[in-house]
């Protein structure tokens, strides 16, 4: 059981329908065809604040700040998240990404991932604030952009 906090991203559902055909083996060792429905619908994604650090004493003296954030999927089907990427960022106070963390392969519906994004922080900043964009795909491969597309992107 996992204690899941909320903030973040917008959570939208779009859905469509497509049959596929998936073959197992039957009891006697046949090959069974059936037909099961898949979802193609934009995974509810949200985004966590977990933890902010300085990652060593050089990215402090560096001004490196690492945030790590837990994305979620809270969609209630098969939506999962697939190639979730980190865009960028959008911050206020001068402050600038200097590390988007690493791709997720897939965020599956009801699970959770940990990315760390870093920021450049100026000297004398004593807060800022951060939008986070970010892109994945559906199991049908459509493409979504959270909370929207990037800025200048």
């Amino acid at each position: 059981m996992k204690l899941i906090k909320r903030l973040g991203l917008v959570m939208v559902t779009v859905g469509l329908m497509t049959i596929v055909l998936i073959q197992g083996i039957g009891a006697m060792g046949n090959a069974a065809v059936g037909e099961y429905s898949c979802y193609c619908s934009q995974p509810a994604l949200r985004l966590t604040q977990e933890n902010v650090y300085w990652g060593s004493y050089a990215d402090y003296t560096n001004h490196a700040l690492s945030i790590d954030y837990d994305v979620s999927n809270d969609s209630t089907n098969y939506a999962n998240a697939h190639n979730l990427e980190i865009l960028g960022t959008s911050n206020s106070a001068g402050v600038t990404s200097i590390s988007h963390g690493r791709n997720v392969n897939m965020v599956s519906a009801g699970e959770c991932e940990l990315v760390t994004v870093k920021y450049n922080v100026p000297p004398g900043v004593s807060g800022f604030s951060t939008r986070v964009y970010a892109t994945t795909r559906d199991q049908c491969g459509n493409a979504y952009d959270y909370p929207g597309p990037m800025p200048g992107a």
